[in-house]
């Protein structure tokens, strides 16, 4: 039977970053990205799920709820969400080291950045290490002063209305859950998987709390995965189309944020394997040399703009390139904790304890991956005063805890069945992208020891791997079961998180949090 093609949906698939931009232009001119109460908040959320539940529901009447439909309409509903979040969210609740702005003061965090680049329109003229937040480099700054300064212009009673710079990251945010999803396509999952993978990808939580977080962190992410998507399609297709895009994504995401050069490990080790595949190729005698410069051309453009803040510093004021600011805050500090502790020291697991244990009531997380599964869902948020919230959080996190468990399964079994697949390269350049990750996180905790090293926000490389290995995980046949079993029992597992994140992040404006009795760490 032909499925009737639904125009709306379509149409949302096909151009989502076009209509995603004109959207959040039209909140921002209606809201200025605030709403007088938080009861409107929810009120605006509810009334999106019920018009994109309805629309699904007439679709499914009419014959006419395909699966990319479907993945379109959880995509609507996570924007849904995510607006109302960002809506709700003021300028200074669940920030990551914004400080507060103040026109003429230049503090040493992201507020002062923005603040020194929108008054003086030029990059720091002085030993970063001195200045907190400016030793990132200044894509991001540049930015958001810019669109400060247009947002004045245009909107001359918001002026000093810094929740204007909430629209940028929640613009980035559903871009980058965008990219992502089409990078799990680009790798050649099967089509029957694609709403699972929606499911898993379009309201996870740690992308909603950046959706209203004004830091360089989104824009980084959103870069890499670009980066990704676009370095991905040069190893299938080749094509300057492709390598140009990839080379000014990376830069462009360096700029942004140093660590994006992560990305060179799984990138480099594809880009590699299509140059030798190229070279070796005797039917097409010039397809190794067209490669070959394309990727010098892809290290022409992206090392400059990736690295020229980092040389100029280091030239100027010996500042190192690896440089990282380090907290002076006695409660973030892990330093006392052995590398053992923080890798293998599973004290009673997040179960027990599932929000994060920031130092400040004398519990530390210490344990690097336990961090990285509770920052995962709730960021450094602390609910645990609330029955609801508690109750809410400690569903979410059972049911993370299994995707992560099948998530892993499907990774081995991604290892053991790599010879019949024919995305052999690219699932390799996952399992290279996880381990790469994993070493990183881990240095990086290590080296930098205080909690908020410890981040997810730091590692979402992994929500493209383990959305891709649990896909393969629901591949696996069971015996005395259907040959699809495995793959519905992890849709429904997924639908349920869907759900669950949904929820906490629809009803997270109704906690109010309890004193806390500050306690120095034991």
């Amino acid at each position: 039977m032909t499925i009737k093609q639904d125009k709306v949906t379509g149409v949302l698939a096909k151009h989502p970053f076009v209509i995603t931009a004109l959207l959040v232009l039209v909140v921002l001119i209606a809201t200025g990205m605030q709403l007088s109460g938080n009861a409107a908040c929810c009120a605006l959320m509810v009334c999106g799920y019920l018009l994109v539940a309805g629309y699904g529901f007439y679709l499914k009447k009419a014959k006419m709820l395909t699966d990319e439909a479907l993945v379109t309409l959880l995509f609507a509903l996570g924007f849904v969400m995510r607006l109302g979040y960002t809506l709700y969210t003021g300028l200074y609740t669940r920030q990551c080291d914004l400080g507060e702005f103040e026109e003429g003061v230049y503090n040493t965090w992201h507020s002062g950045y923005i603040i020194f680049v929108k008054e003086n329109w030029t990059i720091p003229n002085f030993d970063v290490r001195n200045m907190g937040e400016f030793y990132h480099p200044p894509f991001h700054y540049f930015v958001s002063a810019l669109f400060l300064k247009i947002c004045e212009l245009f909107m001359p009673k918001g002026t000093h209305n810094y929740e204007v710079l909430q629209a940028l990251s929640f613009l980035w945010t559903q871009y980058a859950l965008i990219m992502i999803y089409k990078v799990v396509k680009l790798i050649g999952i099967k089509k029957e998987s694609r709403v699972t993978a929606a499911f898993v990808i379009s309201a996870f939580p740690a992308f909603t709390l950046m959706s209203a977080s004004i830091n360089n962190d989104i824009l980084s992410i959103l870069l890499f995965f670009t980066g990704f998507y676009f370095g991905l399609k040069w190893y299938q297709e080749g094509s300057w189309k492709n390598i140009i895009p990839a080379a000014l994504s990376i830069g462009f995401g360096m700029m942004t944020k140093l660590s994006i050069g992560m990305i060179a490990f799984p990138l480099g080790f594809l880009f590699v394997v299509k140059l030798i595949r190229d070279l070796m190729n005797r039917s097409e005698k010039k397809a190794g040399l067209t490669s070959f410069l394309q990727l010098v051309v892809f290290a022409v453009i992206c090392a400059p703009l990736g690295l020229w803040y980092q040389v100029r510093n280091y030239l100027k004021f010996g500042v190192p390139f690896t440089y990282v600011l380090r907290s002076d805050n006695i409660y973030q500090d892990l330093s006392r904790y052995s590398p053992v502790q923080r890798i293998f020291g599973f004290y009673g697991f997040p179960i027990e304890d599932y929000y994060m244990n920031l130092g400040s009531d004398g519990e530390q997380d210490y344990n690097i991956f336990i961090a990285q599964i509770k920052t995962a869902l709730f960021g450094g948020e602390n609910c645990r005063d609330d029955f609801t919230m508690s109750m809410a959080g400690y569903a979410l996190l059972l049911v993370f805890l299994a995707l992560i468990v099948i998530s892993l399964i499907g990774m081995v079994y991604t290892v053991i069945t790599l010879k019949k697949r024919k995305s052999l390269w690219e699932d390799l350049s996952l399992i290279v992208l996880a381990i790469a990750q994993t070493v990183s996180v881990v240095s990086f905790s290590l080296s930098y020891p205080h909690i908020c090293s410890q981040d997810f926000r730091y590692s979402t490389p992994f929500l493209l791997c383990g959305t891709v290995f649990l896909l393969r995980a629901g591949e696996i046949k069971i015996p005395g079961t259907k040959e699809d079993s495995a793959a519905k029992f992890i849709k429904v597992l997924s639908l349920v998180f869907f759900a669950l994140a949904i929820l906490f992040y629809t009803i997270l404006w109704t906690y109010v949090k309890g004193e806390v009795l500050v306690v120095d760490p034991v």
